[in-house]
């Protein structure tokens, strides 16, 4: 699977997610398959980034909020270990 579908593909499961744990637990899951995490995480980033409040309700956009946190979180542990 390219990058992109894997974004597109993650960011379906983080807007489904019902709470903070599972919006984590789908992230750490992608880091964990993930052959580049940092173009991975990149691309989700612009993705969500694209993504208006006005279009999601309050609980998707938490989500979108709490996932850009944990894969922020993520790449500072990849770039602390490298």
């Amino acid at each position: 699977m390219r990058t992109s579908e894997q974004a597109l593909s993650i960011i379906e499961q983080v807007k489904q997610a019902i709470n903070d744990t599972a919006v984590e637990a789908i992230v750490f899951a992608a880091a964990e398959i993930a052959s580049n995490k940092k173009a991975l995480f990149e691309q989700l980033e612009a993705l969500i980034g694209k993504i208006s409040p006005l279009e999601c309700t309050s609980q998707e956009w938490r989500n979108f909020r709490i996932a850009r946190i944990n894969f922020s979180k993520l790449l500072m542990r990849e770039a602390a270990t490298c």
